[in-house]
């Protein structure tokens, strides 16, 4: 039953990632519904396979080879969607051949040295039994390939040209490496728990990713988006500057230091940064977090995370009021947001009506200008 709800979720999804591909600039909905789709065919698979066997064990074989064919594809390709939104366009066919050729490889090897044939282990004593084995010993193997560590590129990124925050990939990371293991624990035991675990955490992915794609996430705008080389130019660049003044805090005055937290946001524009953090202003003006946050009280503001949205929320409200400005989208972008959800809520909050009210109205206010001249 549970298969059968994953494998027609999954065929909706992955149909409708692929139909709306165009929505974004990127291809990380591409590669979501081939994934989507990928996973619902495997599943379809798997359920006629079930229906055919008179035996059901036969078919829960741990170890199965075409269950760690079919579920090692799926998840070479599951990992493709996270590094597509984390760095844009960097997943050309050559790295993308460079990441899953040590996996053909290895099946290569395999197949060419016993084909399709495989020790048949029903429970995981069996498997303990013939690890003399050298095709059980190659299965085993082929588990390691279920690690992410494609992730290492998707942390390597520059967050101005991407729409994923650190946060976002932490989770991510998360379910990814959950996923996986869940795979490796049916692979090994063909236990009940982990079965339903596997088909449980995978629902739990399409549904936050679904859930990212329609209401989260900002795509990069077209004009943003970089060549490979300028990106490799400034990986690594985009950190927030290290401590820029000498004087020990005690001996700064408090208007110093309202002085120094002014230049860090409004000169410096820090809070462009989609990860900038309170943590992040305070090493940069050689402060700590409690006169750094009474400073801002001082200026007016609750706390950092108020004062970061009103400048975002203030650059966005004057970029509005222009003649030519950028889609609203791009502004939220520009201004350090990665969420569509938050900058919205954060605009009307400050403001007192949405950023598509408040362009309209400024557009009217300029029509009568323009009249107003005539």
């Amino acid at each position: 039953m549970l298969i059968g709800i994953l494998w027609f979720f999954l065929m909706v999804c992955g149909i409708y990632m692929i139909a709306t591909r165009s929505t974004h600039s990127d291809r990380s909905r591409v590669f979501f519904g081939a994934f989507a789709l990928i996973s619902s065919y495997a599943l379809l698979q798997k359920m006629f396979f079930i229906f055919k066997e008179v035996d059901m064990q036969d078919y829960y074989y741990v170890l199965s080879l075409r269950e760690l064919f079919f579920g090692q594809i799926c998840r070479y390709v599951f990992t493709l969607y996270p590094l597509e939104v984390a760095r844009p366009n960097w997943l050309k066919m050559r790295r993308m051949a460079i990441i899953v050729m040590p996996w053909v490889i290895y099946m290569a090897i395999y197949f060419i040295c016993f084909g399709f044939q495989a020790t048949p282990l029903r429970t995981f004593d069996d498997l303990l039994q013939n690890l003399d084995k050298p095709d059980v010993v190659m299965r085993i193997g082929m588990l390691l390939f279920m690690l992410p560590i494609e992730f290492v590129w998707a942390l390597i990124y520059n967050p101005h040209r991407s729409s994923a925050g650190r946060l976002w990939l932490r989770k991510m990371m998360i379910m990814v490496t959950v996923i996986a293991l869940a795979f490796v624990g049916n692979m090994l035991t063909r236990m009940v728990q982990w079965r339903i675990l596997h088909v449980c955490v995978y629902l739990a992915y399409t549904l936050y990713v679904m859930y990212i794609e329609l209401f989260v996430r900002i795509p990069v705008p077209k004009n943003r988006r970089n060549d490979i080389e300028e990106e490799q130019a400034t990986i690594g660049k985009q950190e927030i500057p290290e401590r820029q003044y000498t004087e020990e805090i005690a001996e700064v005055p408090d208007d110093e230091l309202m002085q120094r937290v002014r230049r860090a946001m409004e000169c410096d524009e820090l809070w462009r940064e989609p990860d900038f953090l309170l943590d992040d202003l305070v090493r940069h003006v050689g402060s700590n977090r409690t006169y750094v946050s009474q400073a801002i009280k001082r200026m007016g503001y609750s706390g950092f995370k108020d004062y970061i949205n009103n400048m975002r929320v203030e650059y966005i409200r004057k970029q509005l009021i222009e003649p030519q400005h950028e889609m609203i989208q791009n502004l939220f972008f520009d201004a350090g947001y990665r969420s569509r959800a938050s900058a919205w809520r954060n605009f009307t909050a400050i403001v007192g009506c949405s950023p598509s009210e408040f362009e309209e109205r400024a557009e009217k206010c300029a029509d009568k200008l323009i009249a107003h001249h005539r």
